[in-house]
């Protein structure tokens, strides 16, 4: 027993200078958090984008919905894949594949306009995103201080693409979704090039020798029941169902009320702006409060806005939401990476949190498409956003009594 209990102290202590000297690199974290924004350009870009679609293309919104669909389960696809392959096989080689496969889908989706060679493009686009993405979520979750590495990643794509938001516009003027299209094929580009930065495999070598795998390094991992961190990726699908149907379709909503293209992009652009705050704000909240107190009433502040929003659309809920929206995503998605990756230090869970987003994603705008199909107009579709953040709600309370219950220094861990 005292052995037993010898070798995991000794196990523990190797693994934290491992991760610091590796995974806490300034050049590590900063090519993971690039790579990330090639595995989320798309779905944060995505109301312009189907708004292009829909001016370009001439697609019903029932036909964008399964166009954002294709790009959302594409991401699903291709984050399950990374999730088995990111702790099996070199994780640049890995990194490359996604980036090359983003390259060609997007070149691809330019010469084929017609709906199902698009869905197909846009299907290929998103496995690529996803193999980014899950890369980049596997290899920032081996930092020591995760509230702190996440919120570096969000920080960093909330400037992208509020870039996105102001270039967007300007884009689609001179060359239509094709411009797009080929705005995400460039920017995947030059990330190959940073490659060489991201930590090959998911437990590098120390000075004290290799780490190994981290489910029987970590005893806190011995301690949590296994369906905890289940349960959490089954509320990162819940909460992205509310993120797939309202950023596909707000700014169709908005523009039903007559609202000025120019104020809908200019509120877009500036939310994301405002966004960057909860990017500050949720690492003083960790060292505070813990990760998932602070989780608990952002979710619950978005069941309220998005009440709002079904209540009327006209512009001052849209603003509001959008504000709103911006700031308590980035907020959620910090602290469901940090969770998930304070409970599993190896990163598997938080590689599979894209592929849940994913499926979020591409299911929300397809149960959207369908309810504004039934002429049941926008508020129904807010109505189904809020109904899944109270879902997310209440499982991460679960969540948080378990670990009360058997991991007091995980509920409470910034």
């Amino acid at each position: 027993m005292l052995e037993s209990t010898s070798k995991a102290k000794s196990g523990q202590a190797n693994v934290s200078p491992q991760r610091g000297n590796v995974f806490d690199k300034p050049s590590a974290i900063f090519a993971a958090v690039i790579l990330g924004f090639a595995g989320t350009g798309v779905a944060m870009g995505m109301p312009l984008l189907v708004g292009s679609m829909a001016k370009s293309l001439g697609f019903s919104e029932q036909q964008l919905g399964w166009l954002a669909s294709s790009d959302m389960g594409g991401l699903f696809v291709g984050s399950m894949l990374a999730a088995f392959l990111v702790v099996k096989i070199n994780r640049r080689f890995l990194a490359a594949a996604g980036l090359c496969l983003v390259i060609l889908a997007n070149y691809s989706s330019t010469q084929n306009p017609d709906l199902l060679p698009l869905m197909l493009s846009r299907l290929s686009a998103g496995i690529g995103a996803g193999i980014c993405y899950s890369t980049c979520t596997a290899s920032l979750a081996g930092s020591h201080n995760t509230a702190r590495t996440f919120s570096i990643l969000l920080f960093v794509l909330v400037l992208m693409n509020a870039f996105i938001f102001y270039i967007f516009p300007i884009i689609e003027g001179k060359w239509g979704v094709n411009g797009l299209f080929m705005f995400y094929l460039l920017e995947a580009v030059p990330i190959l090039l940073i490659l060489p930065w991201i930590p090959k495999h998911c437990m590098e070598e120390s000075d004290e020798g290799p780490v190994k795998d981290g489910a029987d390094v970590f005893p806190v991992q011995l301690r949590v029941p296994k369906v905890l961190p289940r349960l959490c990726l089954v509320a990162v699908l819940s909460f992205y169902l509310l993120v797939g149907a309202y950023w596909a379709f707000i700014e169709r909503a908005g523009a039903a009320v007559n609202i000025s293209p120019e104020l809908i992009s200019g509120t877009l652009t500036w939310g994301q702006v405002f966004s960057i705050s909860g990017t500050f704000v949720t690492v003083w909240l960790a060292r505070r409060f813990g990760q998932l107190k602070p989780l608990l009433l952002a979710l619950l502040i978005m069941v309220v806005t998005m009440l709002v929003l079904a209540g009327k659309v006209d512009k001052a809920t849209f603003v509001f939401s959008v504000f709103s929206f911006s700031f308590f995503w980035i907020f959620i998605d910090v602290f469901q990476l940090g969770i998930l990756s304070n409970i599993d230090h190896s990163g598997r869970y938080a590689a599979m949190v894209p592929a849940f987003q994913g499926i979020g994603q591409a299911v929300a705008p397809t149960l959207a498409g369908t309810l504004l199909s039934y002429q049941l107009g926008y508020s129904s579709v807010m109505l189904m956003c809020s109904l899944a953040s109270a879902v997310a709600l209440f499982i991460y309370l679960h969540v948080y009594r378990e670990l009360l219950r058997v991991a007091p220094d995980i509920a409470n861990k910034g």
